[in-house]
């Protein structure tokens, strides 16, 4: 999902106290305007990306901040998710297998679990990793829930005519909290990369990214096109990741050609660059693929 491992979501449901009322004609307009809902508009903004203990530390912590104009009440708790490979994350239903992940939400605890924050203002959240005693070499993953409880404005459904949707909308992120244990180590390669030049002001880029290893990578994509001796960026994309659970994800991109420079080209090079919080790698390459077009 988008510029970093943060995943933002906003939810609807049928009938809870503060749901807004909107008249059936502006139903798709209003689920559209949910899907892309900017983060300003969302309560809910963090200091972290991710966090990841390893070695000898042993807390962190995660700054929530209140961007918006009112108070907001947020309630934290842990959520588990699997990432697939073409659809992201995707939540661990209740009762399912999930052999292949080891979680970490049993060692890592957090404090408060629910804060309310006056607008414009910011509240921390201390997280403590206490390693047990037989812990076995790993990566160990859970996923941070942090929910607005701040119902939305409500508005009168007779403004917009007789016929109404009830719709709420609770605005929430997930973090990823990783615990690492022992010497890990991961690769990544580009195959399959493909580049097909959808108009001259767009460019659509298709490519698998592997992991071999024991610990997952993450980092971010840079769209590269060689010409005349020099790089010209074209495209730039946070946030990549692809976790224990898989060895590969199928990843497709829009990259646009909005200069007369990216019109020129007809290349394009994928750079998978690790994040320079990546204590491993700290921001070094880790995968390269190129196509012409």
């Amino acid at each position: 999902m988008g510029r970093s491992e943060v995943q933002k979501y906003a939810y609807t449901s049928g009938r809870p106290k503060g749901s807004i009322l909107v008249s059936s004609a502006f139903v798709l307009t209003l689920i559209a305007s949910l899907l892309l809902w900017p983060s300003e508009a969302f309560a809910i903004r963090v200091s972290l990306k991710r966090v990841t203990f390893e070695d000898s530390k042993r807390s962190e912590i995660l700054t929530i901040i209140n961007s918006t104009e009112k108070e907001q009440t947020y309630r934290l708790g842990w959520r588990k998710y699997r990432m697939d490979e073409k659809k992201a994350l995707r939540a661990v239903g209740e009762g399912e297998k999930a052999d292949d992940i080891q979680w970490a939400d049993d060692m890592v605890r957090f404090a408060p679990r629910r804060v309310t924050v006056p607008a414009g203002g910011s509240q921390q959240i201390r997280l403590l990793f206490r390693r047990p005693a037989d812990l076995k070499d790993g990566e160990y993953r859970s996923h941070l829930w942090i929910v607005s409880e701040t119902p939305p404005e409500s508005f009168d459904a007779k403004q917009v005519g007789k016929q109404a949707v009830r719709l709420a909308v609770q605005p929430a992120i997930s973090l990823p909290v990783f615990v690492r244990a022992g010497n890990l180590e991961a690769k990544a390669s580009i195959a399959d990369m493909k580049a097909v030049k959808v108009d001259s002001n767009n460019l659509k880029v298709s490519f698998v990214l592997n992991r071999e290893g024991t610990r997952s990578i993450y980092g971010d994509v840079d769209f590269l096109c060689s010409q005349g001796g020099k790089e010209v960026v074209l495209h730039q994309v946070r946030g990549i990741s692809v976790y224990m659970e898989i060895a590969k994800r199928y990843m497709d991109f829009d990259v646009p050609l909005n200069t007369p420079e990216k019109q020129a080209c007809n290349n394009v090079t994928a750079r998978y660059r690790a994040d320079t919080e990546d204590t491993q790698f700290k921001g070094a390459t880790l995968a390269e693929g190129s196509a012409q077009y």
